[in-house]
């Protein structure tokens, strides 16, 4: 169990939401209850999809609304606070991702936080780690997937990599300590042998663009390539933010200058297919 059990005013208070939002969205639960309680359940069952017909402030009372029963079960579970609210700051960078994107106070992607609640992401330090099946992009190397030693659709751990700090070699090399620790002692039950990912952060080019030395290059030599798909909107979004207009963009960097090379001269953008085994399974080898 936690040390202690906060109370949902408390849990509120910790998300880092913009007070006047965090009050709109409360004040929306309280007004249309049974909606809300609705809508909350949905999310909890895994069915964002009966939320699409909700605004934005109505979706981020939903998740709200649902918070608690998903703090009670990191408690029973005895997973600590620091990683619940770790785990859950994603509420508000997605608000202020849909803000940047519509124009609109709220939550639009409700779709991802559904993984937070039902406790199937957990951020462990600089990234994020989800339960879910070994998955190999569709024009992946037949040569690459005859030297995979996995299979398709076994169980795996997928990482994820949130925006909004620097991609810290270090840090990231303890994320995936603490998650072959966090699964372990939390989740002893589910066995599981490699991570898997699908990003643009895997781009091997980075490496002559960004140096060998960068972050990113040393990030991307972590995992075993398989394949790779075009992935245009995603890494324009994470490259520029949400400036829709191309005019506007003023490279101030070696990754930007890359990105918008290749948009000018209408080549696609990439993301990649990637594997890392886990660190218990690699000192059994």
């Amino acid at each position: 169990m936690t040390e202690s059990v906060m109370t949902e005013k408390e849990i509120y208070e910790k998300l880092g939401l913009e007070t006047e939002l965090l009050c709109e969205a409360l004040e929306w639960r309280e007004e249309h209850p049974a909606e809300c309680a609705r809508y909350s359940t949905a999310l909890m069952n895994g069915k964002p999809k009966k939320l699409r017909k909700a605004n934005a402030v109505a979706k981020l009372a939903a998740v709200l609304a649902a918070l608690p029963s998903t703090y009670a079960d990191y408690a029973e579970r005895g997973i600590p606070d620091e990683i619940f609210f770790d785990t859950f700051r994603d509420i508000s960078v997605w608000c202020e991702n849909g803000y940047k994107q519509y124009g609109e106070k709220g939550l639009h992607n409700v779709k991802w936080l559904t993984r937070h609640l039902t406790m199937r992401l957990f951020r462990l330090g600089r990234l994020q780690f989800e339960f879910s099946r070994f998955v190999v992009i569709p024009n992946a190397g037949l040569g690459n997937i005859l030297k995979c030693p996995y299979r398709l659709g076994e169980k795996c751990i997928a990482v994820h990599i949130p925006q909004g700090e620097k991609l810290d070699y270090a840090r990231v090399l303890d994320s995936f300590k603490q998650a072959d620790e966090f699964f372990t002692e939390f989740y002893p039950e589910y066995r599981y042998r490699v991570y898997n990912t699908v990003t643009w952060l895997l781009n091997p080019e980075f490496t002559e663009v960004l140096g060998s030395d960068s972050n990113i290059a040393r990030f991307g030599k972590l995992f075993t390539l398989l394949g790779r798909a075009p992935d245009c909107d995603m890494n324009e979004r994470r490259v520029f933010g949400y400036e829709k207009d191309r005019a506007h963009y003023a490279p101030r960097n070696a990754l930007q200058l890359y990105t918008l090379n290749r948009i000018e001269a209408g080549l696609p953008l990439w993301s990649y297919n990637g594997y890392r085994p886990r660190e218990t399974e690699a000192n059994h080898k």
